[in-house]
């Protein structure tokens, strides 16, 4: 008694000819297993489509309206102004009337008990921990008076004034001459004084004079600090919220 297969296989059903996608799954699988994949992932893969919705004039109108809208938001938000921009309109430039030194005094004399406070100096004079001296890395220097003690340029050396500017590569400070001075920070240290409070800042004569007046009484000497500016290419926004940390630099 003769024997029939009691099912075909998907592979005979349809023809190899007929489809070059089962013809290739052949190649590296069985009849039954190429059958099989051609069956589910290909023949009856679905195919899932997305409803089309009528162009109305209602849809039309919206999309106008909000084509519109965009457009008048545009207009409305003015584009930030260019480098060329802001060069040409002078907006970071000190107008030739207020370079004068007088102005800057109050400013260096609020700075001074700024950097009091962040020192925590006291009347009695008195040491300067680490700690307190890192703090100087992140304070603000608009209002100190900075002078020049070594730089590569030799011109620039004595210069002395308050700061009016303090950007990423360069110092402006205003002179006792009222004239602007733009003091590149590469290859340059800076010279800053910090009395103690209760001490004048006016200068040495008069710290001097009331010396003498005081019987045997001494006055705590002035803080004298020095900053190389090689190592404070930073913004002062941006060395707020920097945190330093010691190397070893052969220049020094």
């Amino acid at each position: 008694m003769a024997t029939t297969p009691s099912h075909k296989t998907q592979a005979e059903i349809v023809s190899k000819k007929d489809n070059l996608a089962l013809s290739l799954l052949s190649r590296a699988h069985s009849p039954e297993t190429a059958g099989r994949i051609y069956h589910e992932k290909i023949r009856k893969r679905p195919l899932h489509l997305k409803p089309t919705e009528p162009d109305t004039a209602q849809q039309a109108r919206r999309q106008a309206r909000h084509l519109k809208l965009q457009k008048l938001k545009k207009k409305n938000k003015p584009a930030p102004l260019s480098a060329r921009q802001k060069r040409a309109l002078m907006l970071y430039d000190i107008p030739k009337s207020e370079q004068k030194y007088e102005i800057y005094e109050p400013l260096n004399r609020m700075w001074i008990g700024y950097i009091q406070e962040v020192l925590g100096l006291s009347q009695e004079g008195g040491m300067v921990s680490n700690t307190e001296a890192a703090k100087l890395c992140s304070a603000d220097f608009h209002g100190a008076e900075f002078e020049v003690v070594r730089s590569r340029c030799v011109s620039r050396v004595g210069v002395k004034g308050i700061v009016v500017k303090d950007s990423r590569f360069a110092f402006e400070v205003v002179t006792k001459k009222d004239v602007v001075k733009v003091l590149p920070k590469e290859h340059t240290i800076f010279r800053f004084t910090v009395p103690f409070p209760g001490t004048t800042a006016d200068g040495v004569e008069e710290r001097k004079e009331a010396e003498l007046k005081t019987d045997g009484e001494k006055k705590p000497k002035d803080l004298v600090f020095e900053l190389h500016g090689d190592q404070f290419q930073h913004r002062a926004a941006d060395r707020a919220n920097k945190k330093f940390k010691p190397h070893f630099f052969p220049d020094i």
